[in-house]
């Protein structure tokens, strides 16, 4: 099996497997000859045997923000395979592929959205991100108005907005990202393709500014639900609460046009305290997209543990500990390692002199994957992950290491 480039000739071929393991309900002709995915962000990859295509992927070449460093992070999306090749190890050889080309880069982390969570679970990628999905009904979301109609001054206005304002809503949206880590600095590109446009239907979008200045905005479309319609909100963003509940008021309006809102965000459920009755608001918490370390070392010895700051009250990270980490598709990471820092900076180097038993903790790539982001705190990793530790200082080390943060990768790949 060979893993290369997918050459322009079977660009055809990538859309045919695509709809068909993602769209197969539309049937073998689907008319989406507008939609080409040579003209999408990314680059597509396939597994050959010989010249029959195994199956195919596309990376997304991101850049995201981890624990206040700016790296990149490539995204894997669109593996999909016909079924005349499925059940024969395909998929799981071209993820190794992938993660061997991301390695080859020097790249040491990267996420996708699974279509199944234990599928890539059980080849090293962990749960990274959980949202909220509230729906209810647009009158219940009035309150907003209560806000801002008798000063009309402050009301601000709303008006259509396209891919031309991108630069505008990307200050928008780096005000909103900020709590958060794996935030990403998304490109002109995806805005244009992927954000003002869709594989199946483009999305409306609607911005709320205050004098010429764009605070907050909205991307939706308005689907068939029942015997009625429902405004689904792919995103919104604000640059503080005032510039929030405006974007609630612009959906309150809809109450006449469609029956049902939803949206979609962070795992927060402060909506509950905004509205009169929060027994009108139904809020569902889902699994969002998967992360995986590509590269053990390379990401230990990315991050500032404290010792560049200056401030004094900035506790420094220090310590040395073994660390064996299991990784079934990554050999590089299948080993043990020792980690010492010194003075906020970390070297982890091969130990293999030292046994998986002997180590001062052990854990899977997708459990420390969680760690590493901050999405699973330590203690949360021995709970609920595959983390053994054999010592306490070792444990507050690793904690001082990696203490818990708000994560949320928002974007849809």
């Amino acid at each position: 099996m060979n893993y290369r480039p997918l050459p322009e000739d079977r660009y055809d071929q990538f859309r045919e497997y695509l709809n068909y393991a993602f769209n197969p309900e539309s049937g073998p002709e689907v008319d989406d000859e507008d939609w080409d995915p040579a003209e999408q962000p990314g680059a597509m990859r396939g597994l050959f045997d010989g010249e029959d295509l195994l199956c195919v992927c596309r990376h997304y070449w991101f850049r995201t923000r981890v624990r206040g460093r700016w790296t990149e992070m490539p995204g894997l999306s669109a593996v999909a395979s016909p079924p005349e090749h499925r059940r024969k190890g395909h998929v799981a050889a071209m993820l190794a592929e992938s993660l061997a080309e991301y390695h080859d880069r020097g790249d040491f982390l990267t996420a996708l959205w699974a279509f199944e969570h234990p599928f890539y679970a059980k080849y090293g990628w962990g749960l990274t991100t959980k949202y909220v999905s509230y729906e209810c009904s647009p009158d219940v979301l009035d309150f907003a108005r209560e806000r801002v109609d008798d000063d009309a001054e402050r009301a601000g206005e709303f008006r259509q907005v396209d891919a031309d304002d991108h630069e505008e809503l990307d200050a928008v949206l780096a005000a909103d990202n900020e709590p958060y880590e794996l935030a990403l600095d998304r490109t002109e590109k995806w805005w244009r393709k992927r954000v003002f446009e869709s594989w199946r239907k483009d999305p409306y979008a609607y911005a709320w500014e205050r004098d010429g200045e764009i605070r907050g905005y909205l991307v939706y479309t308005v689907e068939k639900e029942g015997d009625g319609k429902q405004l689904a909100v792919r995103e919104l963003a604000a640059v503080d609460d005032e510039a929030y509940r405006h974007c609630l008021r612009f959906l309150a309006n809809h109450d006449s046009q469609v029956e049902t809102v939803r949206i979609y965000g962070p795992e927060r459920t402060d909506l509950f305290d905004r509205v009169r009755d929060p027994a009108d608001v139904d809020c569902e918490v889902k699994p969002g997209p998967m992360v995986r370390l590509v590269d053990v070392p390379a990401a230990f010895e990315a991050l500032d543990y404290g010792g560049a700051d200056g401030d004094a009250n900035v506790v420094r990270v220090s310590g040395e500990f073994t660390l064996a980490v299991t990784d079934p598709l990554a050999e590089w990471n299948d080993r043990t390692f020792r980690v010492a820092i010194d003075d906020g900076r970390a070297t982890c180097d091969p130990a293999d002199e030292i046994s998986v038993a002997d180590a001062d903790a052990r854990v899977g790539v997708g459990t420390l994957s969680q760690v590493y982001v901050g999405y699973h705190s330590v203690a949360d990793a021995e709970r609920l992950g595959d983390l053994e530790v054999r010592d306490a200082a070792v444990r507050e080390t690793l904690t001082a290491m990696f203490p818990p943060r708000d994560v949320f990768l928002r974007e849809g790949f």
